[in-house]
């Protein structure tokens, strides 16, 4: 099932910040975020580690979409966390 593509700006089901780095391929002038790319916020500081996509690759790495899940810690605790993409801006552009 076809799943909104994330970039820049989006934001975790925790609320932490996506920063898309593939900047090959702009979606409303914003980069799109592969596998491997930061996530900072204050619930996860990690990176993308999953995507459905994989039939879309961007400088030799999937593209992120609505649900892929990223890994890390908490800043202030340091506790590991999984949590999923959740919200992008690009709701019209279908991965």
């Amino acid at each position: 099932m076809p799943t909104p593509i994330m970039i820049t700006t989006g934001t975790t089901a925790t609320g932490d910040i996506i920063t898309g780095t593939c900047a090959k391929y702009l979606v409303k002038g914003m980069p799109v975020v592969t596998l491997t790319n930061p996530v900072s916020g204050p619930a996860c500081a990690g990176v993308m580690v999953n995507t459905t996509a994989v039939n879309k690759v961007c400088m030799g790495l999937p593209v992120a979409d609505v649900t892929a899940m990223a890994n890390g810690a908490n800043p202030a605790t340091g506790v590991p966390v999984a949590t999923a993409a959740a919200v992008s801006t690009a709701v019209n552009y279908m991965i």
